[in-house]
């Protein structure tokens, strides 16, 4: 059985019934969570043999505590439920997946009982095909009584103690703190940032924080050695939403974002406003950088505005809000250019450095947010694969639960794109195949709340196989009625 690159790494919770009890009465409370893990065969043979997938589960201090293996034609998926998984009340740790063939995974965590204001959430984040020796988390924060981040990191390897390094860049541009740790092989520890502890910045102490009343920044994770490599993912938690988001092993001069909103009814009011995104992009270099970002329409594929350059220190990160504006990007009223209703995607661009991204979208008027990790041309590909896509209930306002697939081409070039829908046992849905064409570094949506022009048969759930001439980077979000909503991004080649 491979287990090279063909490892998917999850490094959050894979708990039954993890309950995050905030360290003051009036922070965010998620609530109780479990993680179900899909996982797709890449194998685009569909006339060759099932691939056995090799489910490991392992604890905090990196002891095996269950496996699980399962048969997945090639194209097909299958789900790990936590609720099968053998595992016991309150258990968290990592879960390692391998097999014959190429695969790819998401893991989706639902909460319920936490202080949104329907009592639910839900979260998903992409596996991880291996370690990296840096990881990057361009958004962390601590704000009392209104939102934190948790950042989980799993050691890769079998036999290596990883070292770790934590630094913490402030928004203003300095460097608060610096902690090391120590994580077992196959191990994994979370750090909350809204839980004092001695592996967690003591906020009070740090100029930024006694200023600004919280603290909000970016994290630089290194290994010791080029020999201990790890895999991170962050959680955001807020009184009424949630997000998860893979860090990123790499940067990039040019970043792709392919799923960005501006919509309200009333802009007033939190309650009027439909959607609102925030790019977060970190400078990984030693040196400043400057960054641009185009935010493209979706419906007429015209570049709507250019914000930049900003400038951006080694490590620091800035977000862009197209509600609020956001400190040191630009003013909440630059965005009325791009009206009431919008949605497209954005085009990061750093002029000497790398930077990563991520990409979060609110919708207040729902209690729903989700987030995803901006791609570059490398982690693009030609063909994606996504695990988990539905569309269930009846169409329009009775469907119960969607996905939206945000197709963005990082070429320059025209891509020619057939989207196909496979059945958990890897059968194709012929009658629902797509073939669309995307212009150069231009975007296109599918929405599957609607039967027209897809219409799955209304109890549907199962993957998505995308093959293009063009490199694609793809981002899922998943809807559960008006009440809960997750994005991954797509595993592309």
């Amino acid at each position: 059985m491979k287990r090279s690159r063909l490892l998917m790494i999850f490094s959050v919770v894979l708990t039954l019934a993890l309950l995050a009890t905030p360290a003051f009465a009036a922070d965010p409370n998620p609530g109780s969570g479990s993680a179900d893990v899909t996982v797709m065969n890449a194998d685009t043979n569909t006339g060759g043999a099932a691939s056995t997938v090799l489910a490991q589960y392992y604890s905090q201090a990196g002891t095996l505590s269950n496996t699980r293996q399962q048969n997945v034609a090639p194209l097909g998926s299958y789900q790990f439920r936590a609720a099968d998984s053998g595992l016991p009340d309150n258990w968290v740790g990592a879960m390692v997946l391998s097999a014959s063939t190429e695969l790819a995974a998401v893991a989706t965590i639902q909460w319920t009982g936490g202080s949104a204001g329907d009592g639910v959430e839900a979260d998903s984040y992409s596996g991880f095909a291996s370690g990296s020796s840096r990881m990057n988390v361009p958004f962390a924060v601590y704000a009392p009584n209104a939102q934190y981040t948790v950042f989980s990191v799993q050691n890769t390897e079998s036999a290596t103690t990883a070292n770790i390094t934590m630094k913490y860049y402030n928004r203003a541009g300095n460097l608060d703190a610096t902690i090391t740790d120590t994580i077992p092989p196959n191990g994994q520890k979370m750090y909350d940032l809204h839980i004092p502890g001695a592996k967690i910045p003591v906020w009070g102490n740090i100029p930024y924080f006694q200023s600004n009343g919280n603290w909000t920044g970016a994290l630089v994770i290194e290994t010791a050695s080029s020999d201990q490599k790890v895999a991170a993912v962050a959680n955001n938690f807020w009184p009424r939403y949630s997000v998860a988001f893979n860090a990123s092993s790499r940067g990039a001069r040019k970043l792709f974002v392919p799923s960005v909103e501006h919509r309200y009814s009333n802009p007033n009011t939190d309650n009027g406003w439909l959607g609102f995104s925030v790019t977060i992009v970190q400078n990984l270099g030693t040196s400043n950088t400057s960054v641009t970002l185009k935010y493209i329409n979706k419906d007429t594929q015209n570049i709507d505005l250019t914000l930049g350059p900003i400038t951006l220190g080694p490590g620091v990160a800035v977000g862009c809000n197209t509600r609020s504006g956001g400190a040191g990007c630009t003013a909440a009223g630059t965005y009325n250019t791009l009206g009431a209703l919008w949605a497209g995607s954005v085009i990061v661009e750093s002029t000497s450095q790398d930077v990563a991204a991520i990409s979060y979208s609110i919708r207040p008027r729902d209690n729903e947010a989700g987030a995803y990790t901006g791609a570059d041309s490398s982690n693009a590909g030609n063909n994606t694969f996504l695990s988990e896509v539905y569309q269930i209930g009846g169409g329009g306002s009775a469907r119960t639960l969607w996905s939206l697939m945000r197709l963005q081409n990082v070429s320059s070039n025209t891509a020619t794109v057939q989207v196909r829908f496979i059945n958990r046992d890897g059968t194709i849905v012929n009658s629902a195949t797509q073939n669309i064409t995307i212009a150069g570094e231009k975007s296109f949506n599918f929405n599957l709340r609607e039967d027209n022009p897809i219409n799955l048969g209304g109890n549907w759930s199962g993957a998505v196989h995308i093959s293009s001439n063009q490199p694609l980077a793809v981002v899922v979000e998943n809807l559960w009625g008006l009440s809960k909503l997750a994005a991954y991004n797509g595993y592309s080649r």
